[in-house]
């Protein structure tokens, strides 16, 4: 039986708010495909809280090796002073997440994330009156699916693995991970950019929508 519901945020709850393709062509690195350069900048800006844009711009320059690249770093500006204006919820999403609430699950929140404007995006989200836990990659200092960022959810919680069910829209990162952690997990395919780069992780389950998690969970039971 399910107790706790881990949810990935990104692309699963709320709607990407960051064109990788385009910034993949401003970097303009060669030998890396779009979802190596995805990984690449996960470790690169998600892994450690940032007091500014300026301390960011400059681990992302030094990451990717830039220097005088005018046009990233406009793009750069542009994505950490109005991303989170633009985030909204997908429609079916506050409606599955408060039944989820009133049917007595534990939800938690594990996101691959920037520090940058935490508090912004949990007031527009109102993310503390659905979680339990809020678990960011800059505060654990690992980025799914590094095993540090399950079991540092997991310790929050007095559940056993197979009573956790981990839900995202990353093969890699959120069905990977959770299946290296003993936990059910079901794939969110909205926008999935790397499935086709990791054809020998299966999904044990598939929705298109939130809301279609209540059959996910009948049928665990």
């Amino acid at each position: 039986m399910i107790k706790l519901i881990i949810f990935d945020l990104w692309r699963t709850l709320i709607p990407a708010t960051i064109d990788f393709t385009h910034l993949f062509s401003l970097v303009k690195k060669s030998g890396i495909e779009i979802h190596e350069f995805v990984v690449k900048y996960e470790d690169a800006v998600q892994k450690k809280k940032y007091n500014n844009f300026e301390e960011l711009r400059k681990d992302f320059f030094a990451y990717f090796k830039q220097t005088n690249n005018q046009i990233l770093e406009e793009e750069l500006y542009e994505i950490y002073h109005n991303r989170y204006d633009k985030i909204y919820y997908y429609p079916e999403t506050e409606n599955t997440l408060k039944k989820l609430k009133e049917k007595g699950y534990k939800l938690a929140l594990m996101s691959n994330t920037e520090s940058l404007r935490k508090n912004d995006l949990e007031k527009k989200l109102k993310l503390k009156r659905y979680f339990d836990f809020l678990g960011y990659s800059f505060e654990m200092g690992a980025i799914k699916p590094d095993k540090k960022t399950f079991e540092t959810v997991l310790s929050h919680f007095d559940v056993l693995p197979e009573e956790v069910l981990m839900v995202g829209d990353s093969i890699r990162s959120d069905v990977g991970g959770a299946q290296s952690m003993n936990f059910h997990n079901c794939l969110v395919e909205r926008d999935n950019i790397d499935k086709k780069y990791h054809p020998n992780i299966k999904p044990e389950f598939k929705i298109t929508k939130l809301d279609e998690i209540f059959r996910v969970l009948g049928e665990i039971k």
